[in-house]
């Protein structure tokens, strides 16, 4: 077991999109697994939550989304918006996002609203 310091040393050492998505199974305690299926709509960002769906035990769950989070997601989603609104075509944004089906990269170029919850991420403290 890592300790946090660790972690933060491991999550600092990484880049782009892995870093991201390092920083969304860290601070929201997150599987693997559950971070592949998580959709735009699963990204609450009024209350700081993602809802995980058919995690483990094919159960769905709300878990905590961090406050440092909040503001990369949703430039990574206006991001992929951007690229689609500029002529890219979906099936390139699918291949760039590394998506096996383009239903998952239609889903990220919708653009959610901010918001806070007083419950604090690991990331966060």
């Amino acid at each position: 077991m890592l300790t946090a310091t660790e972690v933060r040393a491991i999550l600092a050492a990484m880049e782009g999109q892995y870093r991201l998505i390092a920083n969304v199974l860290y601070g929201g305690g997150l599987r693997v697994m559950e971070a592949l299926q998580l959709r735009v709509k699963d990204l609450q960002f009024d209350y700081r939550q993602i809802i995980v769906r058919g995690g483990k035990g094919r159960k769905d769950r709300v878990t905590i989304m961090a406050g440092s989070l909040v503001e990369p997601l949703q430039k990574h989603l206006v991001g992929m918006r951007v690229t689609l609104e500029h002529g890219y075509d979906i099936r390139t944004v699918q291949e760039l996002l590394g998506h096996k089906d383009v239903k998952t990269t239609q889903i990220y170029t919708h653009v959610m609203r901010k918001g806070a919850n007083a419950v604090q991420s690991p990331l966060d403290s």
